[in-house]
């Protein structure tokens, strides 16, 4: 039976230092400092490593997921995405958790410059060009593998969906004029409604966000690593650039142009558009008492772009 570390004994590093002493996996336990975790675990850097330590069963199973994911497509990838993307080890103790080799990287979303976050908006025009290239060239050779033949565990609840428009309460007329309202009528729905959608189906990462991408301004590839598999699954191919919106518009805008560049079956880019307008009028129309910073925020990135 597991157990998981909590907000009051994450700070006790003596009890940590405890738990990873016994797994034998880091070496001699010296430093421990703790990251920036999300809201699934909680992270610290040991040594070389990365340890993760899930918060509840559910997320350890779904570490166990990525574990497999990563494992199946390791064989496809070239050397430069090897050392891009690191194998997970996962110790089954009582207190389970994940080792990884560390990164000598930033995660990169629109919080300030700190020593573990660089902010996507004080890149250089050369260094962004640079990143949006190592994005598009990723998601090219990860919807070229052929996941047919790979054996893609089944995803679990904790695992979002993207397209709100698949889902049993979305209401177009409602989120329209919720986008209208919050957008003082600068963006209508109607203008990005498109036929024919691209519907092919591969298999994506689904969470490329800021969080999951970790960045190196010292060296000419600014992309240092790509992290956190464990969302990863089949899906219609258009929904893996979603999350970049939520760093800004613009840079999910430069993907798709140089994904379309090298890749055979191509996407528009209002079909983005609308995708993502439709999350953000969804999840406004359902705060409409209170509305979500979070919906405003990504509406306002839109705005600016």
């Amino acid at each position: 039976m597991h157990s998981y570390l909590t907000e009051e004994t994450i700070n006790n590093k003596t009890f940590i230092k405890q738990i990873l002493s016994s797994a034998n996996k880091v070496g001699g336990v010296g430093e421990i400092k703790k990251l920036i975790g999300g809201s699934k675990s909680y992270a610290f850097s040991v040594n070389d490593y990365v340890v993760r330590f899930p918060k509840a069963e559910i997320i350890w199973q779904s570490m166990q997921r990525e574990k497999q994911i990563i494992d199946a497509i390791y064989p496809f990838l070239p050397d430069k995405y090897i050392q891009k993307i690191h194998k997970i080890e996962l110790i089954d103790s009582s207190y389970p958790f994940s080792i990884t080799a560390k990164f000598n990287g930033k995660i990169c979303d629109n919080r300030e410059n700190t020593s573990e976050v660089i902010n996507i908006r004080t890149l250089s025009a050369a260094q962004l060009n640079k990143l949006t290239k190592n994005i598009a060239e990723f998601f090219v050779l990860l919807h070229s593998i052929d996941y047919t033949k790979l054996n893609i565990p089944p995803a679990n609840e904790t695992i979002d969906n993207w397209n709100v428009t698949e889902k049993n309460d979305f209401d177009y007329p409602i989120i329209r004029q919720a986008l209208l309202k919050y957008s003082n009528n600068q963006i209508d729905l109607d203008s990005y409604k498109i036929k024919n959608f691209n519907n092919t189906h591969a298999l994506c990462h689904n969470d490329l966000s800021g969080s999951n991408l970790l960045l190196n301004l010292n060296k000419d590839d600014v992309l240092e690593g790509i992290i956190d598999f464990a969302n990863a699954m089949v899906i219609p191919k258009y929904l893996d650039f979603i999350p970049l919106y939520k760093m800004k518009r613009r840079l999910a805008v430069n993907v798709l142009e140089k994904y379309n560049a090298i890749a055979d079956n191509k996407i528009e880019q209002i079909q983005l558009d609308y995708t993502i307008l439709s999350y953000i009028g969804f999840g406004l129309s359902k705060t409409k008492e209170a509305p979500s910073p979070y919906f405003l925020k990504l509406l306002k990135w839109f705005l600016e772009d």
